[in-house]
């Protein structure tokens, strides 16, 4: 049906001017137009994706015929979780234990330097030695002054070890005694379903089981355990 883009009034088959401005009849309004189009661009975008998956899907396929280890998309996710974005405290106090002992030897090697080269025992031929040897024993300070507060920060995170080691046994202790396999997949419609489906599934699960019981917990640290420390007990053997 014609339509007037000033008016935005329809009219029957067979007008082609507006009775009231005289414009000439269009077939769709701009808007339609626009609608159609993003219609269109969604289509066109949706079948894009779908050939990609597709492929993607296809390459898979191919690699396991040849007989290739073709990651599952659970397993890559997994991996990705796991190798993280949480950084438990006894990695942290080792980073920190070993930043502190380089910016320690830095630093005390360097000022060892600056004084040798005050007295005059280091042969160097400086315009400004006075400058020289101030700022760069400045500098050296500030490396013994960071290499300490790593250490001190190292210190923070074993104790802090300590306590994560002491929650994580605590949480050992209570998953093996109150989850087994046959409950958590009867419990999510766990049978049947491909493996990456059930992994997020039963990982899910179990992480709501464990807010339940135990307030103020932290979740990366609570996904770190699941996937490094219950996930493979619970499930383990079950799916070999």
């Amino acid at each position: 049906m014609p339509w007037c883009p000033k008016c935005k009034t329809e009219y029957r088959e067979g007008f082609s001017v507006c009775a009231d401005c005289g414009s000439e009849l269009v077939e769709k309004l701009a808007e339609e137009a626009a609608e159609d189009s993003e219609e269109l661009l969604d289509l066109r975008m949706g079948d894009s994706l779908d050939e990609e998956f597709r492929g993607d899907m296809g390459q898979a396929d191919q690699g396991e015929a040849q007989g290739e280890d073709v990651p599952t998309i659970g397993e890559g996710v997994r991996r990705e979780r796991i190798s993280g974005l949480y950084q438990d405290s006894s990695e942290k106090a080792s980073d920190n234990r070993s930043s502190a002992w380089v910016l320690l030897g830095l630093g005390a090697v360097g000022l060892i330097a600056v004084i040798l080269g005050v007295a005059g025992i280091l042969p160097f031929q400086l315009g400004n030695p006075y400058l020289f040897y101030g700022v760069m024993g400045a500098i050296f300070i500030l490396f013994l002054v960071a290499g300490i507060v790593s250490m001190k920060n190292a210190r923070f995170f074993e104790k802090k070890a300590e306590s994560e080691n002491s929650l994580r046994q605590t949480l050992l202790d209570w998953c093996r005694d109150n989850l087994n396999a046959a409950d958590i997949d009867a419990e999510i419609c766990g049978e049947g379903v491909s493996d990456e489906v059930a992994y997020f599934r039963r990982s899910f699960c179990i992480k709501e089981k464990l807010n339940h019981q135990f307030v103020n917990l932290n979740q990366g640290f609570l996904d770190q355990f699941i996937d490094d420390y219950i996930y493979d007990e619970i499930f383990g053997k079950r799916a070999e």
